[in-house]
């Protein structure tokens, strides 16, 4: 009379096995989506100019504003004309909790024409916002 222990016991060890498996993967996934960060992603392709200077913009509260090379404006993700920009930036104002540190970070095509900003520039000041920057890219060590 021969008996099969040792098949019985080798299925149950194999998924004996597979618990240190599944402890590792959820905390890899616990770890990806933890120290993972996904930003949005703007609401039309620009390329920004580029710039020499590599400091970093503040993380204070701001308006983005996005403007493409046949003039498309966004405020946030809004597509707004060139007539409703004053008054849409001048609403977020006064929405703003302190207006003193509030700014506008304008990110524009590279092709834009400075012709075409100075309007721009314009009326981010008449909707009350003094501080703006403009964002560029780090000009890589090649093209120097």
């Amino acid at each position: 009379m021969i008996t099969d222990h040792g098949a019985s016991k080798r299925s149950s060890g194999d998924d004996d096995n597979m618990i240190p498996l599944i402890n590792v993967v959820f905390l890899m996934l616990i770890f990806f989506m933890i120290a993972g960060q996904i930003s949005k992603s703007d609401p039309l392709e620009t390329t920004p100019p580029e710039s020499v200077n590599d400091q970093r913009l503040t993380d204070n509260e701001s308006i983005d504003l996005l403007v493409s090379t046949d003039g498309q404006i966004y405020v946030g993700d809004k597509l707004v004309t060139e007539d409703q920009l004053t008054e849409q930036l001048s609403l977020l104002v006064d929405a703003a909790e302190d207006v003193n540190s509030l700014s506008v970070r304008i990110k524009v095509d590279a092709d834009l024409p400075v012709s075409e900003l100075k309007p721009l520039l314009s009326k981010v000041r008449e909707a009350g916002l003094v501080k703006a920057s403009l964002i560029t890219r780090l000009r890589s060590e090649e093209a120097s």
